[in-house]
């Protein structure tokens, strides 16, 4: 999630009143020196729950008979796999060159698999890669039919100068966001092949007015995490919970380059209702063809995220995200630096909810709350995407954690069986992890996808499973 950026917003506040009503003594154990543990089959009766609030999508229909949204062909996804205009290069072409850097130490130990981005999508921070899913992840809602076999990413934009006036109150801080995109890439192939890619806008809709349909960017949310099952797209939102974006809810924007005030070029700023030359309203989107539209949102209850909790039940925060294929559930993590692990006076927290209550609330727009399946402690640091899954054989759970380590660009990702009484082990990893998706290849291999997130070593990556499963020798330290 690049929190080592900064989370910015109102999670910082939260931590910050939190760390006051502290002790002043740390209460929590210091990263070096100390077993790393995840300890599954904690109680989760009385940890926060999730409840679903939808958002307006009233005006969306009406746009689209109207025409001030379009679609190439019909609305949803296989017009953005139909329209792709950018492309990804495998690591050994001379395009990732400077990229391979961030995936050396890796390379050099396991069987890895990576691709850079073209352009200013490879060489440019303006906008940061933070979350991983796939159209397998999507498949494995029954009878789901993705249309594509594509790897989706969520990027946010970086608060400028020139680019806050579309989030009113968000201050000009690299930390903090003014917008969200997913990236849907046709699954690239190691030949360098089958990897184009196009970006949409996420949106939230807003209640009509009299020029029609409104709508506004994503603002100050982190989007550190990412989920896709069925027609349903969830993304983190660290201080509250998750929004859900509908795929089916993705349209054109007519004259999306020239969508500007009085069809000027369309600027960051244009997003939502711009004024056009008959002096009525069009709809812009940045200079993006598409946009996804929120259709609701699941916020925590009772409501509170800290990275400094001082109980286990309370202040969960939301920060990357995954599919647990068996029994599809989603899995929620927290991440905390340092500090935060000195000050906090509980563990942090993997939390696994299922997705058919997660689903039903969606669909059927009610607000009964939703509790957690299961919950994991842990005291591992830097967490940025957790993937777990029941052992074959022994039926434990298991839990891939990649984690970043303070001070610097270096990840690791570690392997933990839970309840088999062998302490995790930690494999060497690409520089600057994001979070994590699980996939199957054709014959049956399980892999872990994962990000570089910065500018000129910024890389989507593979890895099979089974390289980093071994047992440690002894019981590793943090």
């Amino acid at each position: 999630m690049g929190v080592r950026r900064g989370i910015g917003g109102i999670v910082g506040i939260v931590a910050a009143v939190a760390a006051l009503a502290l002790p002043t003594t740390a209460r929590a154990i210091g990263w070096d020196g100390v077993k790393p543990y995840v300890n599954g089959g904690q109680s989760a009766a009385d940890l926060q729950k999730l409840v679903f609030t939808p958002t307006d999508t009233s005006g969306i229909d009406p746009a689209y008979a109207a025409g001030q949204l379009s679609a190439d062909g019909s609305p949803g996804l296989a017009q953005v796999y139909a329209h792709t205009n950018h492309q990804m290069y495998y690591k050994s072409n001379a395009k990732c060159a400077g990229a391979r850097s961030a995936i050396d130490a890796a390379d050099a130990k396991y069987t890895l698999a990576a691709w850079c981005f073209d352009g200013s999508e490879e060489t440019s921070n303006r906008w940061l890669p933070q979350a991983v899913t796939s159209s397998q992840d999507a498949e494995q809602s029954s009878g789901y039919d993705a249309g594509g076999d594509e790897v989706v990413t969520v990027w946010r934009q970086e608060a400028l100068s020139d680019d806050r006036a579309r989030c009113p109150g968000v201050p000009n801080d690299t930390g903090r966001s003014v917008g969200l995109r997913a990236t849907f890439i046709q699954r690239p192939y190691t030949d360098g092949t089958h990897s184009a890619f196009r970006h949409v806008l996420l949106v939230v809709p807003g209640a009509p007015n009299s020029a029609g349909l409104t709508f506004s960017p994503i603002c100050d949310v982190h989007g550190g995490g990412a989920s896709w099952f069925g027609p349903y797209l969830f993304v983190a939102r660290h201080g509250s919970g998750v929004m859900v974006f509908d795929t089916r809810r993705t349209y054109l924007i007519p004259n999306e380059t020239t969508c500007g005030p009085d069809g000027a070029a369309s600027t960051p700023n244009d997003v939502g209702q711009v004024t056009n030359p008959s002096g009525g309203a069009q709809l812009c989107a940045a200079g993006y063809r598409y946009v996804m539209f929120e259709v609701g949102s699941f916020h925590t209850s009772p409501s509170g995220c800290s990275t400094t909790p001082d109980d286990v039940d309370a202040g969960l925060c939301f920060s990357s995200l995954a599919l647990q294929w068996s029994g599809n559930q989603l899995v929620t993590a927290e991440y905390r630096g340092t500090a935060d692990m000195t000050a906090s006076g509980a563990p942090v927290r993997i939390v696994n909810w299922r997705m058919s209550d997660l689903v039903d609330r969606i669909q059927h727009g009610t607000s009964t709350p939703v509790t957690a399946a299961s919950l994991a402690t842990t005291n591992f640091e830097g967490i940025q995407g957790v993937v777990s899954r029941p052992n074959t054989t022994t039926g434990h759970q298991e839990y891939f954690i990649a984690r970043t380590l303070p001070g610097g660009h270096g990840s690791e990702l570690w392997y933990e069986q839970d309840s088999d009484g062998v302490c995790p082990t930690p494999g060497t990893f690409v520089d600057d992890t994001e979070s994590m998706a699980y996939w199957h290849d054709s014959a049956g291999n399980a892999h872990l996808w994962t990000l570089t997130e910065y500018a000129n070593t910024r890389m989507l990556v593979r890895v099979y499973t089974k390289e980093y499963n071994g047992k440690p020798s002894g019981c590793p330290t943090q």
